[in-house]
């Protein structure tokens, strides 16, 4: 790609997200380099001191934490300040040896970095024909990488005439037949959860004996649930960054249209089935929450131990674009968005993640703003697929800072304790439902258990208790369920807790689920 290299620590930038310009800096002469492959057993160090300098330093004075560098670390990506070959190099968009991409460090105003290569996301005018469309894009200087199922006209493209993808983003705003152009950044996408390294014998969020200093009964209420149903017939898709999808209490009930996507910097490609899939235990601990198996003698169960779990693997090593995410969202609400001779109907009922930045501000691309509209208004072929997602961790973090988990068309979730109180977690008006999420006790790569804490978790145990109302009627919409979850749920907090007129609290949403009374609300609602 080509790049210009200035002398001060930062340079202005400007690009358009979502119709707006974005005001940006460059870390100047700083690069982000991924290693190839042959090069990446213990290769970090000897390819900085060959490309130039450390620019860990600078990184760190930018105001990037550890955990994000360790991420992008363990992706093969590598910060330097570049030497006179590799600045060239970098220039002329000549291949920097030992290197199998590199890119500018871009950051954003929200204080986070991402990677800035030739890749972006656009959308042409839905009017135009695909023939028209692709003349366009190479009329433009772009070729494309990839076309995305989810909305008419929109492609991954890599720009071949402009400086990158932030110069072509403010290039192409003007063009009238385009109607976005937006940088893909490669960003860390961690999950949400803090470990506790504590362990408990019980699963307290299904059933509540006031042990360990818990409040009786502060849990979901699903044993009475379980009487009526255990989510049979119902997908769950979850999406992380991988899954130990051979756990004994996982394996069972894993959906043979799960997949992974993977890249190999030529464009990211996906692969149904587990085979090669990535791990991740925060991934395996979130399917447990949802879908764990019961009566197989293994360690616990999940909130919906007979549905069936969609395994989508993104963003692999915490570090991807959104555009690959939200694929994910996209073939979860329709396969055929990735997979050739499948259809709407092998789609999931009910979707649910738990990746983001913790404490910290998300921008939303429009290419993610698409699949979840696309996912929300299209799933479950017109009914509308009803989307979980685990809020930020962190005490009076405004969820709206968020910009995908305050999303109109996802319901946040946020963490109880073991007695019914929230557990320092985002807050504000769109924070829909909290569940437990502190301590609990679910599975763990390698075939075992433990227990964890954080949102991300939460949102799964919601996600179970909603598959369990939806299997006993299955004609809801989307909003049907949301409302379902909403008005089953239970006021809980104490008496210095106070809901609005609606239902609603700011650090509650609209109460802790309740598996029993979801179930028997929906099941109420049947023609």
């Amino acid at each position: 790609m080509n790049a210009r290299v200035e002398e001060a620590n930062a340079m202005s930038r400007q690009y358009y997200q979502r119709g707006h310009l974005v005001e940006a800096e460059e870390l100047d002469d700083v690069v982000a380099v991924r290693i190839g492959a042959e090069r990446q057993a213990g290769a970090a160090t000897e390819v900085e001191e060959e490309l130039g300098r450390s620019a860990r330093e600078e990184i760190r004075d930018a105001g990037v934490d550890d955990e994000t560098t360790d991420a992008f670390t363990r992706a093969n990506w590598v910060f330097v300040r570049p030497n006179r070959q590799t600045r060239e190099a970098f220039r002329t968009g000549e291949e920097i040896p030992g290197a199998e991409a590199a890119g500018k460090v871009i950051r954003r105003p929200n204080g986070r970095i991402g990677i800035a290569t030739d890749l972006l996301t656009v959308r042409l005018e839905p009017t135009l024909s695909e023939e028209e469309a692709e003349r366009e894009l190479a009329a433009a200087g772009l070729t494309v990488v990839g076309k995305l199922g989810f909305a008419n006209n929109l492609y991954e493209v890599r720009t071949t005439t402009s400086e990158d993808a932030l110069a072509a983003s403010v290039e192409l705003h003007d063009n009238d037949r385009f109607v976005f152009a937006e940088p893909a950044f490669i960003e860390h996408v961690p999950g949400r959860f803090t470990p506790t390294g504590a362990r408990y014998a019980e699963q307290w969020q299904w059933h509540n004996l006031g042990t360990n200093g818990g409040t009786p009964d502060a849990d979901v209420h699903i044993e009475p649930a379980w009487d009526r149903t255990f989510g049979e017939g119902v997908r769950v898709a979850v999406i992380d960054n991988g899954f130990d999808a051979g756990h004994p209490d996982l394996a069972a009930g894993v959906d043979p249209l799960s997949g992974f996507f993977s890249d190999d910097m030529g464009g990211v490609a996906f692969f149904q089935g587990i085979s090669g899939m990535p791990d991740s235990d925060h991934g395996t601990f979130c399917a447990g929450m949802a879908g764990a198996r019961l009566n197989n003698a293994a360690g616990g169960t999940g909130a919906a131990p007979k549905c069936d779990l969609v395994l989508l693997a993104c963003l692999t090593d915490q570090i991807g674009t959104q555009t690959t995410l939200a694929r994910a969202v996209a073939y979860a609400a329709d396969p055929s968005t990735e997979l050739t001779g499948t259809g709407p109907e092998a789609g999931a009922d009910i979707l649910v993640s738990s990746l983001g930045p913790n404490v910290a501000e998300w921008d939303l691309t429009s290419t993610l703003d698409l699949a979840l509209m696309f996912a929300a208004s299209s799933g479950r072929q017109g009914k509308g697929l009803p989307i979980f997602w685990a809020a930020s961790n962190g005490k009076n973090v405004d969820v709206a800072k968020d910009e995908v988990v305050s999303h109109p068309d996802v319901i946040a979730v946020v963490r109880s304790t073991r007695r019914d109180r929230e557990d320092n977690a985002a807050r504000g008006p769109e924070v829909e439902l909290i569940a437990p999420g502190v301590d609990v006790l679910s599975t763990r790569s390698g075939g075992g258990y433990g227990t964890n804490t954080g949102t991300s978790f939460a949102a799964p145990c919601a996600a179970g208790c909603a598959a369990l109302a939806l299997s006993v009627n299955p004609q809801l919409t989307r909003d049907q369920l949301r409302e379902v979850m909403h008005q089953s749920a239970d006021k809980v907090g104490g008496p210095g807790v106070h809901y609005d007129g609606a239902g609603h609290n700011d650090d509650y949403g609209f109460g802790r689920v309740n598996a029993s009374q979801a179930v028997a609300l929906a099941d109420g609602l049947r023609p």
